[in-house]
């Protein structure tokens, strides 16, 4: 059953959190996920490798990640542009995918394809998959002009025999996404007059990229979504499963913080200690290791902490309430851990779930 498109990167936080998912989360969604290499080298494999052992026996829609450079020379560079060569309707993509267990492909539309190229491609994906292509239609596309619904759907819908899933993705956003509700709703409308057999899902992300003294924040992804929703229905929910469209950068040490998600909004639980002139790095790791587990100590004695969501970021809370070393100690794990929580929240929106539902045999 799929309820839930979650596009996410292969970062190892999100792979992580994606493999770790209880069985229940993991068969009510497909994820699309942006391929590029592990740690941002080698072969695209590597990651893959880690998709398909995290996510086994499950469908998921494959993207070369349009928003990854690879460095002039290096193996990557060979290998990615090899998958973004178009000739014979963008052939190395397609038999990439095609080499996946149970990976669906994402046409490819970055760049100035022709009508003929873009056809070509599809009908190239129609003859290896014949169960369904996803269509991701970025509307920010890294601060570039936003791709236009219209003339793309014209196009698919000269092959309606077949299924599209279409992921219309607004990319990086904030509260203001909810001003683009009316516009989206066209969008829809337009999509199931030109192809009323399509699975079409919105996605956005609207995580923060700074908190300062904010301590919760709707989400409001799942805000836009349910009013585009109710108006034409049958819609897949989409988001970043709770993180960023793009990496930050550097910045130094972030202060040590839990986020604890629910289906509507997202708690953040930020401490004061940062480094001290002077001091030693085993003693600033003893004071993070104490700063994050009076972080778990406030989480769970949150109003949204959920005792029957017994899930692998919310074990990593416990445990990191017993100040182990096992437990949330760098900003990475606890990237991890809110987007476990995150998508098992938005996998199982509306749905009543029992603790013994979400048993899974915890690993570290």
């Amino acid at each position: 059953m799929m309820s839930y498109i979650p596009v996410l990167s292969i970062r190892p936080a999100e792979v992580v959190a994606l493999s770790e998912l209880p069985d229940l989360s993991k068969d009510r969604m497909t994820p699309l996920i942006l391929v590029k290499p592990w740690l941002g080298g080698g072969a695209l494999s590597r990651g893959l490798d880690k998709i398909s052992h995290g996510f086994p026996s499950r469908p998921w829609f494959a993207e070369l990640d349009p928003e990854y450079y690879p460095a002039a020379g290096s193996d990557t560079y060979s290998e990615i542009e090899q998958l973004r060569d178009p000739a014979h309707g963008f052939g190395n993509w397609i038999e990439f995918v095609g080499q996946l267990h149970q990976a669906m492909p994402v046409l490819q539309l970055r760049g100035a394809q022709s009508s003929e190229q873009l056809l070509a491609q599809i009908d190239r994906a129609a003859e290896l998959h014949h169960h369904r292509i996803g269509v991701r239609i970025d509307r920010t596309f890294g601060g570039h002009a936003a791709l236009p619904v219209a003339p793309i759907v014209d196009l698919l819908a000269l092959r309606p025999n077949i299924q599209f899933t279409i992921v219309i993705d607004y990319g990086q956003r904030d509260s203001k996404l909810l001003a683009s509700a009316i516009p989206a709703i066209q969008d829809v409308i337009y999509i199931r007059e030109r192809l009323p057999e399509s699975v079409i899902s919105l996605s956005s992300t609207t995580f923060p990229s700074a908190f300062g003294a904010r301590n919760s924040q709707e989400i409001f992804e799942r805000n836009f979504f349910n009013i585009v929703n109710s108006e034409v229905g049958g819609l897949v929910f989409s988001d970043r499963g709770s993180a960023r469209a793009s990496e930050q950068g550097g910045g130094g040490v972030p202060r040590p913080r839990i986020d604890l998600p629910t289906q509507s909004h997202w708690n953040f639980f930020r401490s004061d200690c940062v480094k001290e002139d002077g001091e030693s790095a085993d003693d600033f790791r003893e004071r993070r290791i104490e700063a994050y587990g009076q972080m778990a100590d406030m989480a769970t004695e949150s109003p949204d902490w959920d005792e029957n969501l017994n899930v692998w970021g919310t074990q990593l809370i416990k445990i990191t309430q017993l100040r182990s070393p096992f437990g949330i100690t760098s900003p990475a794990k606890a990237t991890a851990c809110r987007i476990n929580i995150h998508l098992t929240k938005q996998s199982l929106y509306g749905v009543d779930v029992s603790a013994e539902d979400l048993e899974e045999e915890w690993v570290d």
